[in-house]
Protein backbone atom coordinates (compact mmCIF):
# COMPACT_ATOMS: atom_id res chain seq x y z
CA UNK A 1 0.00 0.00 0.00
CA UNK A 2 1.36 3.65 -1.26
CA UNK A 3 1.46 6.25 1.87
CA UNK A 4 1.12 9.90 0.78
CA UNK A 5 2.78 12.36 2.90
CA UNK A 6 2.65 16.15 2.04
CA UNK A 7 5.77 18.65 3.86
CA UNK A 8 6.44 21.74 3.65
CA UNK A 9 10.11 22.38 3.73
CA UNK A 10 11.45 25.80 5.14
CA UNK A 11 13.65 27.14 7.56
CA UNK A 12 10.57 28.89 9.50
CA UNK A 13 7.71 28.01 6.79
CA UNK A 14 4.42 27.87 8.09
CA UNK A 15 2.46 26.51 5.17
CA UNK A 16 -0.99 25.93 4.30
CA UNK A 17 -2.69 22.56 5.17
CA UNK A 18 -4.98 21.02 2.06
CA UNK A 19 -7.84 19.14 2.16
CA UNK A 20 -7.22 16.11 -0.52
CA UNK A 21 -3.31 16.13 0.43
CA UNK A 22 -2.48 17.65 4.16
CA UNK A 23 1.26 18.98 4.70
CA UNK A 24 2.72 18.15 7.51
CA UNK A 25 3.53 20.79 9.69
CA UNK A 26 6.67 23.24 9.25
CA UNK A 27 9.87 21.97 11.42
CA UNK A 28 10.76 24.53 13.96
CA UNK A 29 13.47 27.36 12.54
CA UNK A 30 17.12 26.96 13.07
CA UNK A 31 18.96 28.91 15.60
CA UNK A 32 21.41 31.41 13.85
CA UNK A 33 24.89 31.17 14.73
CA UNK A 34 27.45 33.43 14.17
CA UNK A 35 31.71 33.99 13.91
CA UNK A 36 33.18 37.75 14.27
CA UNK A 37 36.83 38.68 13.97
CA UNK A 38 37.69 41.97 14.73
CA UNK A 39 40.93 43.64 15.17
CA UNK A 40 42.29 46.99 15.58
CA UNK A 41 46.39 48.26 15.48
CA UNK A 42 47.70 51.54 15.82
CA UNK A 43 50.67 52.27 13.96
CA UNK A 44 53.92 54.07 16.28
CA UNK A 45 54.93 55.95 13.70
CA UNK A 46 51.99 57.99 12.91
CA UNK A 47 48.10 58.63 14.58
CA UNK A 48 46.91 56.54 11.38
CA UNK A 49 45.18 53.05 12.87
CA UNK A 50 43.76 50.31 11.11
CA UNK A 51 40.58 48.26 12.19
CA UNK A 52 38.94 45.11 10.50
CA UNK A 53 35.62 43.48 11.40
CA UNK A 54 34.10 40.31 9.48
CA UNK A 55 30.92 38.93 10.73
CA UNK A 56 29.82 35.44 9.50
CA UNK A 57 26.04 34.56 10.31
CA UNK A 58 23.76 31.51 8.11
CA UNK A 59 22.22 34.88 6.44
CA UNK A 60 24.97 37.27 6.18
CA UNK A 61 28.41 37.85 5.32
CA UNK A 62 29.51 41.18 6.76
CA UNK A 63 33.52 43.20 6.41
CA UNK A 64 34.14 46.40 7.87
CA UNK A 65 37.28 48.18 7.57
CA UNK A 66 39.25 51.23 8.06
CA UNK A 67 43.25 51.85 7.15
CA UNK A 68 45.69 54.68 5.95
CA UNK A 69 45.60 55.65 2.74
CA UNK A 70 48.73 53.36 1.36
CA UNK A 71 46.22 50.01 1.49
CA UNK A 72 43.82 51.82 -1.01
CA UNK A 73 45.09 50.82 -4.01
CA UNK A 74 46.27 47.14 -3.18
CA UNK A 75 42.56 47.09 -2.16
CA UNK A 76 40.92 48.66 -5.34
CA UNK A 77 42.92 45.67 -7.22
CA UNK A 78 41.80 43.11 -5.35
CA UNK A 79 38.13 44.23 -5.66
CA UNK A 80 38.89 44.78 -9.35
CA UNK A 81 40.58 41.42 -10.02
CA UNK A 82 37.90 39.53 -8.20
CA UNK A 83 34.32 41.24 -9.11
CA UNK A 84 35.66 42.81 -12.38
CA UNK A 85 33.93 46.39 -13.69
CA UNK A 86 30.45 44.58 -15.09
CA UNK A 87 28.76 46.40 -11.44
CA UNK A 88 31.33 49.26 -10.83
CA UNK A 89 30.34 52.21 -9.93
CA UNK A 90 32.84 55.00 -9.42
CA UNK A 91 32.19 58.35 -7.53
CA UNK A 92 33.74 61.26 -6.09
CA UNK A 93 35.95 59.66 -3.26
CA UNK A 94 34.12 56.11 -4.01
CA UNK A 95 34.32 52.57 -5.94
CA UNK A 96 30.61 50.75 -5.28
CA UNK A 97 30.51 47.28 -6.82
CA UNK A 98 26.93 45.69 -6.74
CA UNK A 99 24.64 43.62 -8.62
CA UNK A 100 20.65 44.21 -9.57
CA UNK A 101 19.38 41.26 -7.26
CA UNK A 102 21.06 43.27 -4.28
CA UNK A 103 23.21 40.13 -3.48
CA UNK A 104 26.18 41.45 -2.75
CA UNK A 105 27.08 45.34 -2.30
CA UNK A 106 30.81 46.80 -2.08
CA UNK A 107 31.99 50.46 -1.25
CA UNK A 108 35.90 51.17 -1.14
CA UNK A 109 37.30 54.91 -0.59
CA UNK A 110 40.60 55.84 0.31
CA UNK A 111 40.20 54.76 3.80
CA UNK A 112 37.47 52.42 4.25
CA UNK A 113 35.62 48.80 2.87
CA UNK A 114 32.00 48.09 3.34
CA UNK A 115 30.80 44.39 2.07
CA UNK A 116 28.06 42.77 2.34
CA UNK A 117 26.87 39.52 1.23
CA UNK A 118 23.20 38.07 1.17
CA UNK A 119 24.18 34.46 1.85
CA UNK A 120 20.26 33.23 1.40
CA UNK A 121 20.58 34.17 -2.36
CA UNK A 122 23.75 33.68 -3.10
CA UNK A 123 25.59 30.58 -4.96
CA UNK A 124 28.22 28.82 -3.27
CA UNK A 125 30.72 29.45 -6.25
CA UNK A 126 30.14 33.22 -5.12
CA UNK A 127 29.93 32.91 -1.55
CA UNK A 128 33.64 31.30 -1.69
CA UNK A 129 34.86 34.15 -3.71
CA UNK A 130 33.75 36.70 -1.20
CA UNK A 131 35.28 34.18 1.79
CA UNK A 132 38.29 34.20 -0.38
CA UNK A 133 38.48 38.18 -0.94
CA UNK A 134 37.45 38.95 2.24
CA UNK A 135 40.54 36.92 3.92
CA UNK A 136 43.39 38.56 1.09
CA UNK A 137 41.74 41.97 2.33
CA UNK A 138 42.37 41.36 5.87
CA UNK A 139 45.95 40.51 4.88
CA UNK A 140 46.08 43.65 2.97
CA UNK A 141 45.04 46.18 5.60
CA UNK A 142 46.59 44.08 8.27
CA UNK A 143 49.86 44.98 6.44
CA UNK A 144 50.62 41.62 6.74
CA UNK A 145 52.65 40.23 3.20
CA UNK A 146 51.75 37.40 1.64
CA UNK A 147 54.65 34.97 2.30
CA UNK A 148 54.57 35.56 6.06
CA UNK A 149 50.57 34.90 5.63
CA UNK A 150 51.56 31.67 4.00
CA UNK A 151 54.08 30.79 6.46
CA UNK A 152 51.67 31.06 9.28
CA UNK A 153 49.32 28.85 7.41
CA UNK A 154 52.27 26.42 7.06
CA UNK A 155 52.63 26.46 10.77
CA UNK A 156 49.25 26.14 11.09
CA UNK A 157 48.87 23.00 8.81
CA UNK A 158 52.11 21.42 10.31
CA UNK A 159 50.48 21.89 14.05
CA UNK A 160 47.16 20.04 12.64
CA UNK A 161 49.32 16.85 11.19
CA UNK A 162 51.08 16.45 14.36
CA UNK A 163 47.21 16.55 16.04
CA UNK A 164 46.54 14.67 13.58
CA UNK A 165 49.64 11.81 14.28
CA UNK A 166 48.32 12.10 17.82
CA UNK A 167 44.67 11.48 17.23
CA UNK A 168 45.81 8.08 15.23
CA UNK A 169 47.44 6.78 18.23
CA UNK A 170 44.87 7.70 20.17
CA UNK A 171 42.52 5.84 17.81
CA UNK A 172 44.55 2.82 17.78
CA UNK A 173 44.97 2.47 21.64
CA UNK A 174 41.22 2.96 21.79
CA UNK A 175 40.71 0.37 19.31
CA UNK A 176 42.43 -1.86 21.56
CA UNK A 177 40.52 -1.19 24.25
CA UNK A 178 37.33 -1.96 22.05
CA UNK A 179 38.87 -5.08 21.73
CA UNK A 180 39.33 -5.81 25.14
CA UNK A 181 35.97 -4.08 25.71
CA UNK A 182 34.21 -6.60 23.36
CA UNK A 183 35.88 -9.67 24.97
CA UNK A 184 34.09 -8.91 28.32
CA UNK A 185 30.77 -8.31 26.72
CA UNK A 186 30.67 -11.29 24.88
CA UNK A 187 30.54 -13.31 28.41
CA UNK A 188 28.27 -11.34 29.69
CA UNK A 189 26.16 -11.67 26.11
CA UNK A 190 23.21 -13.41 27.67
CA UNK A 191 22.48 -10.90 30.22
CA UNK A 192 22.64 -7.77 28.06
CA UNK A 193 20.81 -9.46 25.37
CA UNK A 194 18.00 -9.95 27.95
CA UNK A 195 18.62 -5.97 28.58
CA UNK A 196 18.54 -5.24 25.29
CA UNK A 197 15.65 -6.41 24.83
CA UNK A 198 13.27 -4.73 27.34
CA UNK A 199 14.87 -1.43 26.34
CA UNK A 200 14.17 -1.89 22.85
CA UNK A 201 10.55 -2.75 24.15
CA UNK A 202 10.29 0.45 26.34
CA UNK A 203 11.34 2.19 23.19
CA UNK A 204 9.08 0.85 21.03
CA UNK A 205 6.22 1.86 23.29
CA UNK A 206 7.54 5.43 23.74
CA UNK A 207 7.94 5.40 20.04
CA UNK A 208 4.51 4.63 19.33
CA UNK A 209 3.61 7.47 22.00
CA UNK A 210 5.50 9.78 20.46
CA UNK A 211 4.02 9.23 16.95
CA UNK A 212 -0.06 9.47 18.32
CA UNK A 213 1.16 12.86 20.10
CA UNK A 214 2.62 13.93 16.64
CA UNK A 215 -0.35 13.08 14.63
CA UNK A 216 -2.34 14.98 17.44
CA UNK A 217 -0.58 18.25 17.30
CA UNK A 218 -0.75 17.47 13.32
CA UNK A 219 -4.44 17.61 13.23
CA UNK A 220 -4.50 21.03 15.96
CA UNK A 221 -1.82 22.24 13.81
CA UNK A 222 -4.21 22.02 10.21
CA UNK A 223 -7.29 23.45 12.20
CA UNK A 224 -5.16 26.42 13.60
CA UNK A 225 -4.09 27.57 10.28
CA UNK A 226 -7.96 26.73 8.70
CA UNK A 227 -8.89 28.92 11.31
CA UNK A 228 -6.34 31.74 10.78
CA UNK A 229 -7.04 31.16 6.95
CA UNK A 230 -10.62 31.98 7.72
CA UNK A 231 -10.13 34.99 10.02
CA UNK A 232 -8.15 36.73 7.16
CA UNK A 233 -4.56 35.57 8.34
CA UNK A 234 -1.63 36.22 6.55
CA UNK A 235 1.84 34.30 7.08
CA UNK A 236 4.80 35.99 7.78
CA UNK A 237 5.93 34.38 4.45
CA UNK A 238 3.36 34.99 2.80
CA UNK A 239 3.39 38.55 2.94
CA UNK A 240 7.16 38.26 1.96
CA UNK A 241 5.88 36.71 -0.70
CA UNK A 242 3.58 39.88 -1.97
CA UNK A 243 7.00 41.81 -1.61
CA UNK A 244 8.84 39.53 -3.54
CA UNK A 245 8.86 40.91 -7.10
CA UNK A 246 8.28 37.76 -8.81
CA UNK A 247 5.09 37.86 -7.65
CA UNK A 248 4.10 41.29 -9.28
CA UNK A 249 0.40 40.92 -11.81
CA UNK A 250 -0.26 42.68 -14.41
CA UNK A 251 -3.69 42.03 -15.31
CA UNK A 252 -4.03 41.33 -18.64
CA UNK A 253 -4.08 37.54 -20.96
CA UNK A 254 -4.29 36.69 -24.16
CA UNK A 255 -7.75 35.24 -23.91
CA UNK A 256 -6.45 32.28 -26.46
CA UNK A 257 -4.18 31.20 -23.82
CA UNK A 258 -7.13 29.85 -21.11
CA UNK A 259 -5.91 31.85 -18.06
CA UNK A 260 -9.14 32.36 -16.22
CA UNK A 261 -7.35 34.26 -13.33
CA UNK A 262 -7.57 37.74 -14.89
CA UNK A 263 -11.45 37.71 -15.43
CA UNK A 264 -11.82 36.14 -12.08
CA UNK A 265 -10.17 38.49 -10.38
CA UNK A 266 -11.66 41.61 -11.72
CA UNK A 267 -14.83 40.25 -11.23
CA UNK A 268 -14.27 39.16 -7.65
CA UNK A 269 -12.70 42.48 -6.83
CA UNK A 270 -15.66 44.35 -7.87
CA UNK A 271 -18.39 42.26 -6.59
CA UNK A 272 -16.86 42.06 -3.45
CA UNK A 273 -16.61 46.39 -3.02
CA UNK A 274 -20.62 46.35 -4.49
CA UNK A 275 -21.47 43.91 -1.95
CA UNK A 276 -19.42 46.24 0.58
CA UNK A 277 -17.31 43.39 1.68
CA UNK A 278 -14.48 45.47 1.23
CA UNK A 279 -13.54 48.68 1.15
CA UNK A 280 -10.37 48.89 -0.84
CA UNK A 281 -8.30 46.61 -3.34
CA UNK A 282 -4.97 47.49 -1.84
CA UNK A 283 -5.46 44.04 0.74
CA UNK A 284 -7.44 41.33 0.12
CA UNK A 285 -7.50 37.92 1.84
CA UNK A 286 -9.90 35.34 0.17
CA UNK A 287 -10.69 32.15 0.72
CA UNK A 288 -12.94 29.46 -1.04
CA UNK A 289 -12.82 26.27 0.98
CA UNK A 290 -15.39 23.40 1.94
CA UNK A 291 -18.45 25.17 0.65
CA UNK A 292 -17.67 28.30 2.29
CA UNK A 293 -16.16 31.42 1.68
CA UNK A 294 -14.45 34.25 3.44
CA UNK A 295 -12.94 37.61 2.91
CA UNK A 296 -11.12 39.59 5.17
CA UNK A 297 -12.20 37.69 7.88
CA UNK A 298 -15.59 37.59 7.05
CA UNK A 299 -17.62 34.28 6.10
CA UNK A 300 -19.78 34.82 3.49
CA UNK A 301 -23.39 34.18 4.09
CA UNK A 302 -25.04 31.45 1.97
CA UNK A 303 -26.85 33.95 -0.51
CA UNK A 304 -23.38 35.46 -1.01
CA UNK A 305 -21.44 32.14 -1.34
CA UNK A 306 -23.84 30.66 -3.68
CA UNK A 307 -23.49 34.25 -5.73
CA UNK A 308 -19.50 33.63 -5.47
CA UNK A 309 -19.81 30.46 -6.39
CA UNK A 310 -21.70 30.95 -9.53
CA UNK A 311 -19.16 33.28 -10.23
CA UNK A 312 -15.97 31.11 -10.28
CA UNK A 313 -18.37 28.20 -11.94
CA UNK A 314 -19.11 30.23 -14.71
CA UNK A 315 -15.61 31.51 -15.40
CA UNK A 316 -14.11 28.19 -15.45
CA UNK A 317 -12.89 26.82 -12.05
CA UNK A 318 -13.74 23.56 -11.52
CA UNK A 319 -16.72 22.82 -8.51
CA UNK A 320 -13.63 21.55 -5.89
CA UNK A 321 -11.08 23.93 -6.90
CA UNK A 322 -10.74 25.34 -3.24
CA UNK A 323 -7.93 28.33 -3.19
CA UNK A 324 -6.52 31.28 -0.90
CA UNK A 325 -6.01 34.46 -2.61
CA UNK A 326 -3.80 37.48 -1.17
CA UNK A 327 -3.44 40.81 -2.71
CA UNK A 328 -1.28 43.73 -1.99
CA UNK A 329 -0.79 46.50 -4.53
CA UNK A 330 -0.16 44.72 -7.13
CA UNK A 331 0.83 41.39 -6.16
CA UNK A 332 -0.88 38.61 -5.76
CA UNK A 333 -0.60 34.90 -4.25
CA UNK A 334 -2.90 31.70 -5.53
CA UNK A 335 -2.96 29.01 -3.27
CA UNK A 336 -4.61 25.60 -4.52
CA UNK A 337 -5.85 23.77 -1.46
CA UNK A 338 -6.95 20.31 -3.04
CA UNK A 339 -4.98 20.65 -6.20
CA UNK A 340 -5.10 17.40 -8.22
CA UNK A 341 -0.78 17.50 -8.64
CA UNK A 342 0.20 13.80 -9.66
CA UNK A 343 -3.00 13.96 -12.27
CA UNK A 344 -1.40 17.13 -14.39
CA UNK A 345 1.52 15.07 -15.12
CA UNK A 346 -0.56 12.31 -16.01
CA UNK A 347 -2.60 14.84 -18.56
CA UNK A 348 0.54 16.20 -20.18
CA UNK A 349 2.14 12.36 -21.01
CA UNK A 350 -1.24 11.42 -22.42
CA UNK A 351 -0.71 14.55 -24.80
CA UNK A 352 2.70 13.83 -25.79
CA UNK A 353 4.04 16.98 -23.76
CA UNK A 354 6.23 14.77 -21.50
CA UNK A 355 8.10 11.63 -22.57
CA UNK A 356 7.20 9.63 -19.23
CA UNK A 357 5.58 10.16 -15.64
CA UNK A 358 9.18 9.35 -13.94
CA UNK A 359 11.16 12.26 -15.74
CA UNK A 360 12.59 15.54 -14.04
CA UNK A 361 10.12 18.37 -15.19
CA UNK A 362 9.28 21.61 -13.68
CA UNK A 363 7.10 23.81 -14.81
CA UNK A 364 6.42 27.76 -14.27
CA UNK A 365 3.34 28.54 -14.49
CA UNK A 366 2.66 32.59 -14.39
CA UNK A 367 -0.26 32.28 -16.68
CA UNK A 368 0.59 34.44 -19.76
CA UNK A 369 3.67 32.06 -20.06
CA UNK A 370 5.25 28.64 -19.38
CA UNK A 371 8.32 27.45 -19.05
CA UNK A 372 9.35 24.39 -19.37
CA UNK A 373 12.67 23.07 -17.81
CA UNK A 374 14.11 26.05 -18.52
CA UNK A 375 12.58 26.70 -22.12
CA UNK A 376 9.74 28.94 -23.25
CA UNK A 377 6.70 27.38 -24.79
CA UNK A 378 5.07 28.49 -27.86
CA UNK A 379 1.93 30.37 -27.32
CA UNK A 380 -0.17 26.98 -28.49
CA UNK A 381 1.34 24.68 -25.89
CA UNK A 382 0.64 27.83 -23.17
CA UNK A 383 -3.39 27.57 -23.64
CA UNK A 384 -2.87 23.72 -23.93
CA UNK A 385 -1.01 23.38 -20.61
CA UNK A 386 -3.18 26.31 -19.04
CA UNK A 387 -6.31 24.16 -19.75
CA UNK A 388 -4.91 21.21 -18.15
CA UNK A 389 -3.78 22.83 -15.17
CA UNK A 390 -7.51 24.67 -15.17
CA UNK A 391 -9.09 21.11 -15.43
CA UNK A 392 -6.94 19.87 -12.00
CA UNK A 393 -7.65 22.74 -9.60
CA UNK A 394 -4.52 24.78 -10.70
CA UNK A 395 -4.62 28.31 -10.66
CA UNK A 396 -1.21 29.70 -12.57
CA UNK A 397 -0.26 32.74 -11.02
CA UNK A 398 3.40 34.87 -11.44
CA UNK A 399 5.85 33.18 -9.50
CA UNK A 400 4.09 29.98 -9.29
CA UNK A 401 5.41 26.66 -10.25
CA UNK A 402 4.48 23.07 -10.50
CA UNK A 403 7.49 20.23 -10.22
CA UNK A 404 7.92 16.34 -11.00
CA UNK A 405 11.78 15.26 -9.37
CA UNK A 406 10.53 11.96 -9.80
CA UNK A 407 7.51 9.57 -9.88
CA UNK A 408 5.59 9.77 -6.57
CA UNK A 409 7.62 13.32 -5.76
CA UNK A 410 5.52 16.82 -6.68
CA UNK A 411 5.62 20.01 -6.02
CA UNK A 412 3.27 22.99 -6.51
CA UNK A 413 3.21 26.19 -4.99
CA UNK A 414 6.28 29.20 -4.86
CA UNK A 415 9.97 29.07 -4.08
CA UNK A 416 11.19 30.93 -1.19
CA UNK A 417 14.85 31.93 -1.81
CA UNK A 418 16.57 28.08 -1.26
CA UNK A 419 15.17 27.64 1.28
CA UNK A 420 11.91 25.60 0.96
CA UNK A 421 8.38 26.03 -0.77
CA UNK A 422 5.27 27.76 0.33
CA UNK A 423 2.88 25.52 -1.39
CA UNK A 424 2.06 21.72 -1.24
CA UNK A 425 5.34 18.53 -1.38
CA UNK A 426 3.96 15.28 -1.85
CA UNK A 427 5.90 12.40 -1.23
CA UNK A 428 4.74 8.77 -2.21
CA UNK A 429 6.06 5.94 0.08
Amino acid sequence: MKHLFIAIISTCIVQLGYAQEPPTPPTPPSTSSSSTYSSSTKSSSSSESTSISISHTEDDYKLRARFPKNRYEKLKNLIENTLGGKNMDIGKGYSKWSNDEKVYYVKLTEKSLRISLDLNVASPALVEKFEAMGKDAKIIISGSSVNAEKQRMQREADRMRREADRMQLEAERLERQAEREAKRIEQQAKREKQRAEREAKRIEMQAKRIEREAKRLDREAKRVEERARHKGGVSTHIKRLLDDPKTAYSGTSDTNLNWIWPAIQNDLLASLRDDQLISTTDEVTFTTEKDRMYVNGTELSEAQNRKYAAMFRKAGVQRNADFSFYKKGNHIVVIGLNAKIKKVFNDLHKKGFIGSTDEAVKLLIDGNNITQNGNSLGKDKVAAYNAILRDNGIIPAPGKYIEMKKAGSYRLGYALGNRGIIGTWIEED
